[in-house]
């Protein structure tokens, strides 16, 4: 069982954005209207989430920092992702992916920024922290939802995270089995935001306890949004919202401890 701390808070206006597989996340349909500014850290070739949020809020800032997608990633896995199709005969959409993503990036208010996510703490070339990309880019944080995939660099930047009044924040807390008091203590010492919806990542099997290795968790702000703090009955995953990550692996079950 997972502590009780992670049993999410009853939100009736859930809604899935992106994929139906890997890269889609459960928000609250409340905060569209709130929100102007979308910040992302961590792309890969996976962008729907920003697809549907720019869909639904057209007038929709994106920016998105990640310094390992250039021109080279782009080379080498369009040349590996045709071999597989070659090969094996799926995914032959992923060929293009290139061009999915120039399409998208090329819009107006949709940013691509090359810089690697660091504390604040810290100096690094060709590196950003979120106190410069509030000052920097104009972000507005009551008005600014921040999701966060970037593979344990996630725990690096806590510290941070905390210190500003965003609307919602969804995190994929990697390797929780080894960082679980981490995410613990990250969850008591932000007090002004509740979780509203929690997945398993099903890429590795559960650990010992059952429990997902990676956890996918979004949080809502209680004083920019009007939610109670009824804790929620539902059954996670939630049929219709939540899909494998892995489609050839059993989603991860959740329980939590009374």
């Amino acid at each position: 069982m997972l502590p009780k701390i992670f049993q999410p808070i009853e939100v009736g206006d859930l809604i899935r954005l992106g994929n139906k597989f890997d890269g889609g996340y459960v928000v609250s349909k409340s905060i569209f209207k709130k929100t102007k500014q979308l910040i992302t850290f961590g792309l890969f070739d996976e962008f729907s989430f920003e697809r549907d949020l720019k869909k639904k809020i057209p007038k929709l800032e994106v920016f998105v920092f990640d310094h390992t997608v250039n021109i080279n990633f782009w080379i080498k896995n369009t040349f590996r992702w045709l071999l597989h199709f070659l090969r094996n005969g799926k995914n032959f959409l992923r060929i293009f992916r290139y061009l999915m993503y120039y399409n998208f990036f090329s819009k107006k208010k949709i940013n691509h920024i090359k810089k690697k996510i660091i504390s604040s703490k810290r100096k690094e070339p060709n590196s950003i922290s979120i106190n410069e990309i509030i000052k920097d880019y104009n972000i507005v944080c009551e008005n600014c939802i921040i999701k966060i995939d970037i593979d344990l660099d996630e725990y690096r930047i806590l510290d941070d995270l905390i210190k500003f009044n965003f609307l919602s924040i969804i995190i994929e807390f990697s390797h929780v089995d080894l960082h679980l008091d981490k995410v613990i203590n990250f969850i008591k010492k932000n007090k002004k935001m509740s979780i509203i919806h929690v997945h398993g990542n099903n890429f590795d099997w559960p650990d010992e306890n059952q429990n997902p290795i990676h956890l996918e968790i979004t949080f809502l702000n209680n004083q920019l949004s009007k939610i109670g703090q009824k804790k929620s009955t539902q059954i996670y995953p939630i049929k219709g919202l939540d899909f494998q990550n892995d489609l050839k692996k059993p989603e991860i079950n959740l329980k939590f401890s009374k």
